[in-house]
């Protein structure tokens, strides 16, 4: 675990899945689709907890240019600049659930973390990463 400092907001652009956590791969295919190419783009998982109780799950890409998501016909979405605590899931894909066991351990370990929770997909592994409140 550790403190992960952004600089910079990073704009985004999404889809969001229709069900969590069923949908989140349909939710990257969508979005994948709505690219010109896959090449050299960063991509995202930016989950939330809705008033209601409900998580939202919103597979993204970081944007190329100001207004891609526009463009593309999807949301918009900021990943706020500020202080996260971090950890990195080696190899998630030969264990998916240990994505959600981490994020767990995040919220448990930081009693001042806040949603949204965002997966930073770095080839063969993920940055699990929860924003602390300032």
């Amino acid at each position: 675990m550790e403190i992960l400092t952004l600089i910079h907001d990073i704009p985004t652009f999404c889809v969001t899945a229709e069900s969590f956590p069923n949908e989140i791969n349909k939710a990257f295919e969508r979005l994948i689709e709505k690219l010109p190419s896959e090449q050299g783009r960063t991509f995202f998982g930016i989950a939330y907890q809705e008033e209601t109780g409900n998580m939202v799950y919103k597979a993204a890409v970081k944007e190329v240019f100001p207004g891609e998501a526009n463009q593309c016909g999807c949301e918009a979405f900021m990943i706020r600049k500020g202080q996260y605590i971090a950890e990195t899931v080696r190899n998630w894909k030969a264990d998916v659930t240990s994505i959600g066991k981490t994020f767990q351990k995040l919220g448990d370990s930081h009693p001042n973390a806040t949603f949204p929770c965002v997966e930073w997909y770095k080839g063969d592994d993920v940055l699990c990463m929860v924003r602390i409140e300032q």
